[in-house]
């Protein structure tokens, strides 16, 4: 077990990209439109969602700005999923639903932005602070995050 790890960790060294929490109430295809207007973006719902152990699905937006060979991914941090319905109880013959984090240390953070490529010099955090409906926006250490390997897509 401790060299699949091993094998993760050395592949997210390889992988470069930053990535953004941002804190918003809008609803996944509005913010995805809110970011196209406001950073000029061209994100477009992805085909493939990102499921997490058969659980639950998380919605992709997703671009590739081939002018500066960066890819822009907007994925929604929580997911539901439907179990069985509830046999006893006061809502009986209801399904129950769990929520589910992509990144679960992160649990506060409503979507994540990941930019793959170099965004050294992008006013990304400036733009999406910008943003009306944005609560508030920043950037988040790769290093930092337990579950990093969920945010390869």
């Amino acid at each position: 077990m401790g060299s699949l790890q091993d094998i993760w960790e050395e592949f997210l060294e390889d992988t470069s990209f930053s990535l953004f929490a941002i804190h918003c109430n809008l609803e996944d295809h509005a913010l995805a439109y809110s970011l196209n207007r406001e950073c000029k973006l061209h994100l477009c719902r992805s085909r493939r969602d990102i499921e997490l152990k058969g659980t639950a699905l998380f919605p992709v937006f997703q671009w590739e700005e081939e002018a500066y060979f960066r890819t822009w991914t907007l994925f929604r941090n929580f997911g539901s999923s439907v179990a069985d319905k509830d046999q006893t109880g006061l809502f009986q013959n209801e399904p129950t639903f769990t929520r589910h984090y992509l990144i679960p240390e992160k649990k506060e953070v409503d979507y994540f932005l990941k930019v793959e490529g170099d965004d050294k010099n992008s006013p990304t955090l400036a733009r999406l602070l910008s943003i009306k409906e944005v609560i508030t926006a920043y950037r988040v250490p790769v290093s930092d995050l337990k579950s990093k390997q969920n945010l390869l897509y």
